[in-house]
């Protein structure tokens, strides 16, 4: 009798997979369907053709690939650095003033990298998509993709100092016209 009750509940529960997986393609279909027409995808109707589909030109702008190669560049050397620091800083055989240096220097690192990702997105919020900032220990370089007026610049410069208390005459900002 048990017997029973566990083939049915294996069918049924086939059975629900089943229509589940159905309702979901048909569902897909008619959805990417609809999605076509809104995107710009037309059929048009030939008497004398089969159905022809247009698609209307999307305008593509390119992203200025040298930024997104050095950020990928700087996060590989940054993980290799938070990898030293973090394989002598906890290692048991070390003396204890060490692996405190090493500590401070991993914190350090970790709070530097912070402070250029949110100087990054504050950049990005005023409009500067691949904005570059490099912190040093006593200076700051912003690097940005387009030409910027005094007034944006100084804009820029007031923000960076405002997140890392750089004074001004510290604060280096590359635009376009500088040729990066």
């Amino acid at each position: 009798m048990a017997r029973f009750y566990v083939v049915q509940g294996r069918r049924a529960l086939w059975n629900l997979l089943v229509i589940t997986m159905v309702v979901l393609a048909l569902v897909y279909v008619f959805r990417t369907d609809d999605l076509g027409q809104e995107a710009g995808v037309s059929v048009q109707d030939d008497p004398g053709q089969e159905n022809l589909v247009v698609v209307e030109p999307v305008t593509v702008r390119p992203v200025p690939t040298k930024y997104a190669e050095y950020k990928l560049e700087r996060e590989r050397m940054r993980s290799r650095q938070i990898e030293f620091l973090q394989s002598v800083a906890y290692d048991p055989q070390s003396d204890s003033e060490r692996r405190a240096q090493f500590q401070n220097e991993l914190q350090e690192l970790i709070a530097k990298m912070g402070r250029e990702t949110e100087i990054e997105s504050l950049l990005k919020a005023q409009g500067y998509l691949d904005g570059l900032v490099i912190l040093g220990d006593d200076a700051v370089t912003v690097v940005v993709p387009i030409t910027l007026t005094r007034e944006e610049a100084a804009r820029v410069g007031e923000v960076v100092n405002r997140l890392t208390g750089i004074r001004l005459e510290r604060i280096t900002i590359v635009d376009e016209t500088l040729g990066v």
